[in-house]
Protein backbone atom coordinates (compact mmCIF):
# COMPACT_ATOMS: atom_id res chain seq x y z
CA UNK A 1 0.00 0.00 0.00
CA UNK A 2 2.98 2.51 0.04
CA UNK A 3 2.90 4.72 -2.75
CA UNK A 4 6.33 3.92 -4.14
CA UNK A 5 5.11 0.41 -4.71
CA UNK A 6 2.25 1.81 -6.72
CA UNK A 7 4.23 3.28 -8.77
CA UNK A 8 6.40 0.49 -9.43
CA UNK A 9 3.35 -1.27 -10.63
CA UNK A 10 2.52 1.59 -12.36
CA UNK A 11 5.54 1.15 -14.51
CA UNK A 12 5.13 -2.43 -14.90
CA UNK A 13 1.55 -2.01 -16.03
CA UNK A 14 2.35 0.29 -18.52
CA UNK A 15 3.79 -2.02 -21.01
CA UNK A 16 0.28 -3.65 -20.99
CA UNK A 17 -1.25 -3.17 -24.75
CA UNK A 18 -4.65 -3.89 -23.10
CA UNK A 19 -7.23 -1.79 -20.36
CA UNK A 20 -7.14 -3.11 -16.97
CA UNK A 21 -8.94 -2.20 -13.67
CA UNK A 22 -7.37 -2.56 -10.22
CA UNK A 23 -9.32 -3.78 -7.34
CA UNK A 24 -8.40 -3.32 -3.85
CA UNK A 25 -7.15 -6.05 -1.33
CA UNK A 26 -6.39 -6.13 2.36
CA UNK A 27 -2.67 -5.19 1.85
CA UNK A 28 -3.94 -1.97 -0.04
CA UNK A 29 -3.77 1.47 0.94
CA UNK A 30 -7.17 3.43 -0.84
CA UNK A 31 -6.37 6.97 -0.67
CA UNK A 32 -2.57 5.81 -2.18
CA UNK A 33 -4.25 3.56 -5.04
CA UNK A 34 -6.85 6.55 -6.20
CA UNK A 35 -3.55 9.00 -6.14
CA UNK A 36 -1.17 6.43 -8.39
CA UNK A 37 -4.02 5.56 -10.41
CA UNK A 38 -6.79 8.02 -11.22
CA UNK A 39 -7.56 6.59 -14.07
CA UNK A 40 -8.82 3.43 -12.34
CA UNK A 41 -12.05 4.80 -11.48
CA UNK A 42 -13.96 6.13 -7.96
CA UNK A 43 -17.87 5.33 -7.49
CA UNK A 44 -19.52 8.48 -5.72
CA UNK A 45 -18.73 8.02 -2.59
CA UNK A 46 -14.57 7.54 -2.82
CA UNK A 47 -14.72 3.91 -3.91
CA UNK A 48 -12.89 2.15 -6.22
CA UNK A 49 -15.54 0.73 -8.17
CA UNK A 50 -16.26 0.88 -11.60
CA UNK A 51 -18.15 -0.70 -14.80
CA UNK A 52 -16.58 -1.49 -17.99
CA UNK A 53 -18.98 -2.36 -20.64
CA UNK A 54 -18.52 -4.91 -23.37
CA UNK A 55 -20.40 -6.99 -26.26
CA UNK A 56 -21.03 -9.54 -23.66
CA UNK A 57 -21.99 -8.06 -20.73
CA UNK A 58 -21.38 -5.30 -18.11
CA UNK A 59 -17.90 -6.24 -16.00
CA UNK A 60 -18.48 -4.63 -12.49
CA UNK A 61 -15.28 -4.25 -10.06
CA UNK A 62 -16.03 -3.23 -6.27
CA UNK A 63 -14.17 -2.27 -3.85
CA UNK A 64 -14.03 -4.75 -0.52
CA UNK A 65 -11.17 -3.50 1.03
CA UNK A 66 -11.85 -2.69 5.03
CA UNK A 67 -8.19 -0.67 5.69
CA UNK A 68 -6.70 -1.98 9.11
CA UNK A 69 -8.54 -5.12 8.80
CA UNK A 70 -8.14 -8.56 6.78
CA UNK A 71 -11.37 -9.34 6.41
CA UNK A 72 -13.47 -7.49 3.33
CA UNK A 73 -16.79 -5.29 3.82
CA UNK A 74 -19.08 -3.93 1.14
CA UNK A 75 -21.21 -1.14 3.21
CA UNK A 76 -24.38 0.19 2.42
CA UNK A 77 -22.81 2.97 0.11
CA UNK A 78 -20.79 0.60 -1.89
CA UNK A 79 -24.10 -2.20 -2.49
CA UNK A 80 -26.35 0.36 -3.23
CA UNK A 81 -24.01 1.59 -6.28
CA UNK A 82 -23.65 -2.05 -7.38
CA UNK A 83 -27.17 -2.26 -7.23
CA UNK A 84 -27.63 0.25 -9.41
CA UNK A 85 -25.59 -0.56 -11.64
CA UNK A 86 -27.25 -4.04 -11.82
CA UNK A 87 -30.32 -2.30 -12.60
CA UNK A 88 -28.70 -0.27 -15.39
CA UNK A 89 -28.27 -3.61 -17.09
CA UNK A 90 -31.58 -5.46 -15.98
CA UNK A 91 -31.83 -8.46 -18.53
CA UNK A 92 -28.17 -8.29 -20.01
CA UNK A 93 -25.12 -10.36 -18.67
CA UNK A 94 -22.94 -9.34 -15.57
CA UNK A 95 -19.74 -10.26 -13.84
CA UNK A 96 -18.66 -9.54 -10.64
CA UNK A 97 -14.77 -9.02 -9.55
CA UNK A 98 -14.01 -8.53 -5.72
CA UNK A 99 -11.05 -9.40 -3.59
CA UNK A 100 -12.71 -11.03 -0.88
CA UNK A 101 -14.39 -14.15 -1.13
CA UNK A 102 -18.35 -13.89 -0.56
CA UNK A 103 -18.66 -17.53 0.38
CA UNK A 104 -17.10 -19.86 2.71
CA UNK A 105 -14.42 -21.96 0.80
CA UNK A 106 -13.65 -24.84 3.42
CA UNK A 107 -10.32 -23.51 4.55
CA UNK A 108 -10.47 -23.83 8.43
CA UNK A 109 -7.76 -20.41 8.82
CA UNK A 110 -9.19 -18.57 5.67
CA UNK A 111 -12.63 -18.47 5.85
CA UNK A 112 -13.08 -16.23 8.80
CA UNK A 113 -11.06 -13.91 6.86
CA UNK A 114 -13.11 -13.19 3.77
CA UNK A 115 -16.23 -10.72 2.95
CA UNK A 116 -17.70 -9.65 6.14
CA UNK A 117 -21.66 -10.53 6.16
CA UNK A 118 -21.37 -12.09 2.56
CA UNK A 119 -25.19 -12.50 2.51
CA UNK A 120 -25.65 -9.35 1.89
CA UNK A 121 -23.93 -9.27 -1.31
CA UNK A 122 -25.69 -12.22 -2.39
CA UNK A 123 -29.05 -10.75 -2.16
CA UNK A 124 -28.31 -7.89 -4.18
CA UNK A 125 -26.97 -10.78 -6.97
CA UNK A 126 -30.04 -13.04 -6.53
CA UNK A 127 -32.55 -10.03 -6.29
CA UNK A 128 -31.00 -8.83 -9.79
CA UNK A 129 -30.62 -12.32 -11.77
CA UNK A 130 -28.53 -11.16 -14.07
CA UNK A 131 -25.28 -12.10 -12.65
CA UNK A 132 -23.34 -14.48 -14.81
CA UNK A 133 -20.17 -14.99 -12.33
CA UNK A 134 -18.42 -13.64 -9.59
CA UNK A 135 -14.81 -13.93 -9.70
CA UNK A 136 -12.37 -13.50 -6.53
CA UNK A 137 -9.09 -14.03 -4.89
CA UNK A 138 -7.60 -13.31 -1.77
CA UNK A 139 -6.93 -17.03 -0.30
CA UNK A 140 -4.23 -17.45 -2.77
CA UNK A 141 -5.68 -21.36 -4.44
CA UNK A 142 -7.20 -22.06 -7.35
CA UNK A 143 -10.91 -22.53 -6.21
CA UNK A 144 -14.14 -22.94 -8.18
CA UNK A 145 -17.54 -23.53 -7.58
CA UNK A 146 -21.22 -21.97 -7.20
CA UNK A 147 -23.03 -20.45 -4.36
CA UNK A 148 -26.29 -19.09 -4.89
CA UNK A 149 -26.46 -20.38 -7.90
CA UNK A 150 -24.12 -18.33 -9.33
CA UNK A 151 -20.89 -20.12 -10.54
CA UNK A 152 -17.85 -18.08 -9.27
CA UNK A 153 -14.01 -18.94 -9.19
CA UNK A 154 -10.81 -18.12 -7.35
CA UNK A 155 -7.48 -16.93 -8.82
CA UNK A 156 -4.26 -17.76 -7.42
CA UNK A 157 -2.27 -14.47 -8.00
CA UNK A 158 1.35 -13.59 -8.02
CA UNK A 159 2.13 -14.34 -4.71
CA UNK A 160 2.97 -17.77 -2.74
CA UNK A 161 -0.40 -19.95 -2.26
CA UNK A 162 -1.38 -21.50 0.73
CA UNK A 163 -1.78 -25.50 0.91
CA UNK A 164 -4.75 -27.64 0.67
CA UNK A 165 -5.64 -28.04 4.01
CA UNK A 166 -9.62 -28.46 5.03
CA UNK A 167 -9.31 -29.51 8.55
CA UNK A 168 -6.74 -27.81 9.97
CA UNK A 169 -4.60 -24.27 9.60
CA UNK A 170 -3.00 -23.79 6.30
CA UNK A 171 0.68 -23.53 5.87
CA UNK A 172 2.40 -21.14 3.04
CA UNK A 173 4.06 -22.76 0.51
CA UNK A 174 6.25 -21.27 -1.82
CA UNK A 175 4.51 -22.10 -5.25
CA UNK A 176 4.66 -20.77 -8.49
CA UNK A 177 2.88 -17.93 -8.95
CA UNK A 178 0.16 -17.67 -11.91
CA UNK A 179 -2.55 -15.24 -13.87
CA UNK A 180 -5.50 -16.41 -15.58
CA UNK A 181 -7.10 -15.51 -18.53
CA UNK A 182 -10.43 -15.20 -19.19
CA UNK A 183 -12.62 -15.93 -22.57
CA UNK A 184 -16.06 -14.89 -22.21
CA UNK A 185 -19.14 -14.70 -24.39
CA UNK A 186 -22.77 -15.35 -24.97
CA UNK A 187 -22.37 -19.35 -24.64
CA UNK A 188 -19.59 -19.55 -22.14
CA UNK A 189 -17.12 -18.72 -19.41
CA UNK A 190 -13.58 -20.34 -19.55
CA UNK A 191 -10.65 -19.59 -16.69
CA UNK A 192 -6.72 -20.84 -17.84
CA UNK A 193 -4.57 -20.55 -15.13
CA UNK A 194 -0.62 -20.05 -16.23
CA UNK A 195 2.23 -20.61 -13.88
CA UNK A 196 4.55 -18.21 -16.32
CA UNK A 197 7.86 -19.00 -14.36
CA UNK A 198 7.54 -22.51 -14.89
CA UNK A 199 9.54 -23.53 -17.55
CA UNK A 200 9.32 -27.46 -18.78
CA UNK A 201 10.57 -29.18 -21.75
CA UNK A 202 8.51 -27.81 -24.75
CA UNK A 203 8.16 -30.56 -27.81
CA UNK A 204 6.70 -29.81 -31.08
CA UNK A 205 3.41 -31.91 -32.42
CA UNK A 206 4.50 -31.59 -35.69
CA UNK A 207 7.67 -33.01 -35.77
CA UNK A 208 7.96 -34.68 -32.24
CA UNK A 209 11.45 -32.89 -31.94
CA UNK A 210 12.08 -31.27 -28.25
CA UNK A 211 12.15 -27.32 -29.12
CA UNK A 212 13.03 -26.34 -25.27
Amino acid sequence: GEADSYADLKAALSRLAVPYRLLPGNHDRRANLIAAFPENGTDGNGFVQSVFDTPEGRLIFLDSLAEGRVTGELCDDRLGWLDARLAEVAGKAAYIFLHHPPVELGLTLLDPLGLEQPQRLIDVLTRHGNVRYIFFGHVHRDIAGTVAGIPFSVQRGLHARFMLDVVGDEMVEQAPPAYSIILIDGQRVVIHSHDFLEQWPLWSPATGQRVR
